[in-house]
């Protein structure tokens, strides 16, 4: 008997954040829609690549809103239950709150490894496919990204880049560059092209130019950068934090620590990721006391306004800390743990007060 009414708890509480999820996609996907449609018109960004851009970029954008999406489909799930007095039943009978809550967690579980497979091994490939569709739309061909790096094409010139650091900061650049014949008249190769007072230099320098009959060669240690070409280009080889994976992204954190150069949003990025599924079970002892104490006599538009106010309190406040970790320079694994200890401190507060 015990088993089937945790199957049964589970189930709705399932079929409540499948249907929650449904609606939260719709909505999101119609809002990055809206949002897209003022870059239309950019090179051969049209309205087709900007519906694949949304739907390629749309595992990703749900899974951001994973902790308020198991918080919802908990909180209507068990709203559900309790609007017909089942829950009422259950514990008159002996099934206790404690088991009611275990139930929850288990079906919560399930749902929270589904949407961390998801949401760490499938949706970073697709938002990196996404920004890279459409970044090369927008520049018409002028920059196309491959696994060796961005080329880019600048007037008679051919630029191939390594690594795009940051917006300032370009490594392994070799630069081609041809006469108005398309014969090669120079190449340039730099360890490093840095961005200093509006002007791109060049370091550690290897310069070998072409005559008919022979090659010159020479090294320098830095060179003035004499080609001016868009910046906006780069974005396509730039890489947001949230479109890595998990061992990318710390790998990549601990490249610009080692380095010197701000690492501050790829670490917290790491952290909040990995405690994503931690946040999103603190969403449930939220959830539990909301429907079975606290909000047990409320209409269920109200829990589910509450839900989507504790959801979004939760999505904001991790936002400002990413922030503050960046300018205040807060420790990144404190930033991403605040918000899980508070949160999780009113859920047990809550228990606690209505004697769970």
């Amino acid at each position: 008997m015990i088993s089937i009414l945790k199957r049964y708890i589970g189930k709705t509480i399932v079929n409540a954040t499948v249907l929650t999820a449904f609606v939260i996609i719709c909505v999101l996907f119609v809002i990055t829609l809206l949002g897209e449609l003022k870059n239309i018109g950019e090179g051969d960004y049209g309205l087709s690549q900007a519906l694949a851009y949304v739907l390629l970029r749309l595992p990703n954008d749900i899974y951001q809103f994973s902790p308020m999406l198991v918080l919802l489909g908990s909180i209507i799930g068990l709203s559900i239950l309790s609007s017909f007095r089942e829950l009422a039943v259950m514990r008159t009978s002996g099934f206790s709150t404690r088991k009611i809550m275990n139930s929850t967690l288990s079906a919560a579980l399930l749902m929270i490894v589904v949407l961390s497979l998801i949401g760490e091994i499938i949706a970073p490939n697709l938002s990196r496919k996404a920004e890279i569709y459409k970044e090369n739309a927008q520049n018409a061909g002028q920059a196309v990204v491959t696994a060796a790096g961005v080329w880019l094409h600048v007037g008679n010139n051919f630029i191939h880049i390594q690594h795009v650091i940051g917006r300032s900061l370009l490594e392994g650049v070799t630069r081609y560059q041809f006469d108005e014949s398309h014969r090669l008249q120079a190449a340039y190769y730099a360890n490093t092209l840095t961005l200093e007072n509006n002007q791109w230099i060049m370091n550690d320098v290897v310069k070998t130019e072409f005559y008919d009959e022979r090659t010159k060669s020479q090294t320098l240690p830095h060179a003035v950068w004499d080609l001016k070409f868009n910046s906006n280009l780069l974005n396509v080889a730039q890489v947001n934090p949230v479109d890595m994976s998990l061992p990318r992204l710390m790998k990549f954190a601990h490249y610009l620590q080692k380095n010197g150069l701000q690492s501050s949003a790829y670490q917290f990025n790491f952290w909040q990721r990995i405690f994503q599924p931690l946040a999103s079970l603190m969403m449930i002892f939220l959830a539990i006391p909301f429907v079975l104490n606290t909000l047990s006599a409320s209409p269920l538009g109200w829990r589910i306004m509450i839900g989507v106010l504790a959801g979004f309190g939760f999505y904001i406040l991790n936002a400002l800390l990413g922030q503050m970790s960046i300018v205040y320079q807060l420790p990144p694994l404190f930033a991403a743990l605040l918000p899980l200890l508070l949160f999780g401190a009113l859920g047990a507060g809550l228990m606690r007060h209505r004697r769970m």
